[in-house]
């Protein structure tokens, strides 16, 4: 009997040892909450259902190495691996039962490349987006303008100005997730059309005074090089020929459920099944706005109190619909709700 089911879970942000033992905690993920959760979820419900399921897919920023104080040296691939051993041996474990496992890069992993992964997960299959049949995922950072890769202003990387605010948000000496969400700068983003100053540079200038840095003072980058906030400053000041204000402010709504990219894909690719990960916004619709007969569901992340996973239920047989079902995941790993919707 053919395998039918495809499960898909997206934004853990494994960071390393040093994060985790920061008494300040800047890691988003705590392995000692969010870490038995996890390995309980695809022990129970992914492996156990082996002859079931064909694909796990790892919709990107599985590992985080963006979210490091600004004046640490950010972790290395190869540090989170070693500090998350138990994740990573139940993903070696899952493709020993013979599941298959796809890795997509998201923004905060994106230049983890496929011999790193490959030699630290054997035999994972590393690909730019998923597709089979008229089903589609990837992470969906790149319909985000202040994610997406840009080699624009660092031609060399194409690190965003997520990255930096990323790197300056794990610097402000606060508790709470909230912080990290961008909407909460609103006010110095709408001081930018108020003042010569691009909103770009409005952002850098916020975040750098909530973590109590001065324009001199530099962020430490992978390479051990150092950039001033200054420096970054001037470094965005490019973009502001490239985007209008209004399409910078409208991007900060629109990447909280990335509906209408998705909705565009499917017009364009012949699509009915769309899966983003990147917005930690869980949800499932059908026939939204610009398209119907269409699914979109997005898997939200896995390092807050609610965890989810998106499961397709795709049989080779064309006249079987296609089921679709996000699962809400309970800090003991079990599923306390699933919403399901099914498509011809």
């Amino acid at each position: 009997m053919a395998k039918t089911k495809r499960f898909f879970i997206s934004d853990i942000h494994l960071s390393s040892q040093t994060l985790y033992d920061d008494p300040n905690k800047p890691a988003w993920f705590n392995p000692e909450k969010h870490g038995p959760r996890l390995i309980s979820f695809l022990e129970n419900y992914v492996l156990a259902d082996k002859d079931n399921v064909k694909d796990l897919i790892l919709l990107g920023d599985i590992f985080n190495t963006w979210v490091c104080p600004a004046k640490k040296p950010p972790p290395k691939f190869t540090e989170i691996f070693v500090a998350n051993k138990p994740i990573m041996n139940m993903f070696k474990k899952i493709i020993k039962n013979g599941i298959n496992i796809f890795f997509v890069n998201g923004n905060h992993d994106f230049d983890l490349d496929r011999e790193t992964i490959e030699k630290a997960i054997p035999k994972i299959k590393m690909v730019n987006c998923y597709r089979t049949g008229r089903i589609y995922a990837e992470h969906g950072h790149q319909y985000d303008i202040y994610n997406r890769p840009d080699f624009i202003t660092d031609p060399a990387y194409g690190r965003p100005i997520g990255y930096f605010i990323s790197r300056l948000a794990a610097s402000i000496d606060t508790s709470g997730y909230g912080i990290l969400d961008l909407a909460s700068y609103i006010d110095d983003i709408l001081e930018s059309a108020l003042t010569p100053q691009n909103i770009f540079s409005s952002i850098i200038e916020g975040l750098s005074e909530r973590a109590n840095m001065k324009e001199t003072d530099k962020i430490v980058m992978p390479d051990q090089k150092k950039i001033s906030i200054d420096e970054l400053k001037f470094r965005f000041e490019k973009l502001s020929n490239v985007y209008t204000l209004n399409e910078l402010i409208s991007d900060l709504y629109q990447r909280r459920y990335l509906n209408g990219p998705a909705d565009r894909l499917c017009k364009k690719h012949d699509l009915n099944v769309v899966i983003f990960g990147h917005t930690h916004n869980a949800m499932i619709d059908k026939d939204w706005f610009l398209i119907e007969d269409r699914i979109y569901a997005n898997t939200g992340s896995w390092c807050k109190e609610n965890a989810y996973s998106v499961e397709v239920d795709k049989s080779q047989n064309p006249k079987t619909p296609t089921f679709v079902r996000l699962h809400k995941i309970e800090m003991d790993g079990k599923i306390s709700e699933t919403k399901e919707e099914k498509i011809s």
